[in-house]
Formats: structure tokens, C-alpha cells, sequence
């Protein structure tokens, strides 16, 4: 799947905050159990890093939020939108981590 989005440019440290809908096979709309969000990022220690986190079911909207720590370093980040049944991620995209201004 080719990414959606991205990449975005975030300050480091900063938050970065998503909205997913979930749609079947047909493009219709469908409200899966759960949602999670996995972020693959390169941490301070140049090593590969991932988050997992838990999306929150809103009127069939799916929310998140990633609080960039220090540990993310500068460059990008991928993340996926997946729920259980649902074959492939609902949504990909790219997130460019940048320099804080005045750090």
C-alpha cells in the first residue's frame, strides 16, 4: 500500500494527532472492534523503534495521539492504521521529525 500522507514536517517533542476512519473491502464504512496505530520510527540511538497505541472509537471515528518524546530522532517516521478483521492497513503515511526552533 502506498502511502496516504506525508511526509508531514513535526517539531521534535512535539504531538502529532490522528483521525482514521475504517472502510470494508467495498469502500463502505465500517466500525471495527478497535483501532491501533503503529508508529516506526528511528530513536536517539540510531536504532529502529516503534510505539503501539490504542485508538479511541468516537461516532466511528478512530483518535490518537503520539507525544514525540526526546527519544525520536530527526527524520522521518511511518505509521499505519490497523483493526482486527480488516486485511490491510486502513491507513499509511509519513511523518518528517524536525528540529525544535531554539533547541
Amino acid at each position: 500500500m502506498p502511502f496516504q500522507s506525508g511526509p508531514t514536517n513535526i517539531q521534535q517533542g512535539n504531538r502529532a494527532s490522528f483521525v482514521v476512519e475504517f472502510l470494508d473491502s467495498n469502500g463502505n464504512l465500517t466500525v471495527p472492534s478497535s483501532g491501533t496505530l503503529t508508529i516506526t520510527f528511528t530513536n536517539t540511538s540510531n536504532s529502529t523503534a516503534s510505539t503501539t497505541i490504542a485508538l479511541t472509537n468516537s461516532n466511528s471515528f478512530f483518535t490518537g495521539t503520539w507525544l514525540l518524546s526526546s527519544t525520536a530522532a530527526l527524520g522521518l517516521a511511518t505509521w499505519e492504521a490497523t483493526a482486527p478483521g480488516i486485511t490491510s492497513p486502513a491507513a499509511r503515511g509519513q511523518l518528517r521529525i524536525i528540529d525544535r526552533d531554539g533547541l
